[in-house]
């Protein structure tokens, strides 16, 4: 079966009894195309003795094999340079992971895959209410980092003026907020730090975020968007605030509606499931395990059961939208940046989701995790705050709030503004990098 573009409205519209029959119409066409054009499937495959003609239906996917980023780094090291997932396809675009963890991952596109990829994008922001009377800046950091790129054409495909004014690294903060205002933009895709980070900006240069900017609806992704720092951004900038999930290695899967309660699955584009991370054995709606994914539309790179590493539940209740997409609960965290502190297991966005709770406080933090002399875990939050004096009666708060959230004890610093966002430059970064664990040196 030939792929074709995936359409940017209708396919939102079928049942939920037409998702498992669309999704079975293409699965085998998908693996049998694997096998035939991707060695890396063929390998694996060949190895667990699978007969690609036994995978007819959704059901059947479970007797492939999960693989996971280690994965798609060990085949790139033994088929440089760019592996052997991308197959036999001409491509004509290549985008590549942030390499925060490790070296970059090359994921190379075919011009249809591109096509898919902006036109789900392009859905996306249809459903955050952009349309083409809207002026788009997009201030995500143009080069290897994919949703760039394919947010500018979305919007662009839905007729919206776009404006690629690119990261902190290209474009300035403070000229940012100056094009912001001065051309009158009403929708903004960045990272949901770099937002906070511009509203700190905006109020250091004597901006009053809702009476000189117009912008309504704020989109994100890259990095995951705790509810309390989306309730932040909302109430600094007076606009909507919407997350998105996805990666370059998975392209555009779930987003966010109206409703902004969970994100629905592009279903027809994708197949989910979520596994026990130990055991890989499915887990029901509603359960939180590790998330694994299936592209039915991807030609070069195509992820068939890629455990992309992030904790999450599906739901299935129907929403309020009326779309018939299943939806993605909010990321807990991802499996590589879960901490163990004394015995308890600790996310960062926990952490972050207790920081965001005090305005005082200014967007930069950072994660500090060490080894005291007898060798038991020290965890240190360090936040910036705009007053250092008195600040004694804060600190036990925050370390309460932290405590509650989390269950276990962090020393809390306060620190003066600049001096930890100094470090590093906050406005050139493409996600945030919170976490310093010291104990990986020992």
């Amino acid at each position: 079966m030939e792929l074709a573009p995936l359409q940017i409205e209708p396919a939102i519209r079928l049942s939920a009894s037409e998702i498992p029959q669309h999704q079975d119409r293409l699965i085998q066409s998908v693996v049998m195309r694997a096998w035939e054009k991707v060695d890396f499937y063929r390998q694996r495959w060949s190895e667990h003795q699978i007969d690609p003609e036994s995978i007819r239906s959704v059901t059947d996917l479970k007797k492939l094999p999960i693989f996971r980023k280690q994965d798609i780094e060990a085949d790139l090291a033994a088929h440089p340079p760019f592996g052997s997932l991308q197959g036999n396809f001409h491509c004509v675009r290549l985008q590549g992971s942030s390499g925060s963890t490790g070296k970059p991952k090359p994921i190379l596109h075919t011009r249809l895959d591109w096509e898919n990829i902006t036109n789900l994008w392009a859905r996306r922001l249809s459903m955050q209410g952009v349309t083409a009377a809207d002026r788009v800046q997009v201030a995500f950091n143009f080069a290897l980092f994919i949703p760039s790129f394919t947010s500018l054409e979305g919007a662009m495909k839905l007729g919206a003026l776009a404006i690629p004014t690119g990261s902190g690294a290209v474009t300035p903060s403070l000229r940012q907020l100056e094009l912001a205002r001065d051309w009158g933009v009403t929708v903004m895709g960045t990272t949901g730090g770099y937002a906070l980070h511009l509203a700190a900006i905006a109020q250091e240069h004597g901006y009053d975020l809702k009476r000189d900017f117009n912008i309504r609806v704020m989109y994100h992704t890259g990095e995951p968007l705790v509810e309390e720092t989306r309730r932040r951004i909302e109430e600094l900038w007076g606009c909507k605030s919407y997350n998105n999930y996805g990666s370059v290695e998975t392209g555009a899967p779930a987003w966010e509606c109206v409703h902004q309660n969970g994100m629905h699955l592009n279903e027809d584009a994708y197949i989910f499931e979520i596994v026990d991370p130990v055991t890989l054995e499915p887990v029901p709606d509603g359960q939180e395990g590790a998330l694994v994914m299936t592209s039915l539309f991807k030609e070069a790179a195509p992820i068939i059961r890629y455990m992309i590493g992030d904790i999450a539940a599906i739901w299935s209740e129907p929403c309020a939208c009326g779309c018939s997409f299943r939806r993605l609960s909010p990321i807990r965290g991802r499996i590589d940046d879960m901490l163990k502190i004394r015995g308890t297991v600790v996310y960062p966005t926990a952490i972050e989701a207790a920081l965001r709770t005090f305005p005082m406080l200014a967007p930069e933090f950072r994660i500090v995790v060490d080894r005291t002399h007898d060798g038991a875990d020290y965890l240190e939050v360090q936040a910036e705050v705009q007053d250092l004096a008195e600040t004694s009666p804060l600190v036990n708060l925050i370390a309460h709030a932290i405590k509650q959230k989390i269950g276990c004890t962090a020393v809390v610093t306060l620190h003066a503004i600049g001096s930890l966002s100094g470090h590093e430059n906050v406005a050139a970064r493409t996600k945030n990098r919170y976490v310093v664990d010291k104990r990986k040196k020992l």
